[in-house]
């Protein structure tokens, strides 16, 4: 089952990054991240009509695949305007660095919004297992819009995306490029970041619902 689960994912981002590359080439990339993010956070709030048995006569479990379907393809769409600005970013012959710094900034945005979400977010509002068994799905619905409204607020800083190839290529020669200390903070979120996920896990690992989660 996870296998054809991966699969399916797979399928779907392809498909996203062929759309991508046949009709929003030529978009700029601002237009195509505000599209998908608004795209995102409209399938993210549709969660809620999920959490009320509200499914048009779907299966739950079809429902929320749906979501899922879409949210995969929507990063499909994302994946190669990402991969565009990489590779202009990369400085010749520091390639394997760059790819490092990528991966390394992606898995810890990963790992750090998981990790504020069962330490953090899961105390905002009561969502423990006996309160939603209980019928009380308050708090449930609170979190969606919450997080929903989180994931879309990338918009406020799109006007530090550029639009185009030239505008990326441009940003080069800025004079806070290369700035040791834009690269000192950036090291010192990193670091931060994964001393801060390692201590949540080791809590939860010894002290189990110390966050309040259930």
């Amino acid at each position: 089952m996870m296998l054809d689960c991966f699969l399916l994912s797979s399928v779907i981002i392809a498909a996203g990054v062929l759309v991508y590359k046949y009709y929003f080439i030529e978009w700029s990339w601002r237009t195509v991240y505000v599209l998908t993010t608004l795209l995102n956070g409209f399938l993210s709030v549709m969660q809620v009509l999920l959490i009320k048995g509200v499914t048009f006569g779907l299966s739950p479990f079809i429902f929320a695949l749906g979501d899922d379907v879409f949210a995969d393809f929507i990063a499909g769409i994302q994946f190669l305007p990402t991969m565009i600005m990489m590779v202009h970013l990369c400085p010749t012959g520091s390639e394997g660095a760059s790819y490092a710094m990528f991966t390394t900034v992606n898995n810890c945005a990963i790992v750090v919004a998981s990790a504020l979400s069962s330490s953090v977010l899961l105390g905002i509002w009561d969502v423990s297992k006996e309160t939603m068994a209980s019928g009380d799905l308050s708090g449930m619905i609170k979190l969606t819009l919450f997080t929903t409204a989180l994931q879309s607020s990338g918009l406020l800083f799109i006007t530090l995306l550029p639009n185009t190839i030239d505008e990326l290529k441009s940003l080069q020669t800025d004079s806070l490029s290369g700035s040791k200390v834009g690269g000192s903070i950036f090291l010192a979120i990193t670091i931060l970041s994964v001393i801060y996920v390692i201590s949540v896990n080791l809590l939860n690992v010894v002290a189990p619902g110390w966050a309040g989660e259930s």
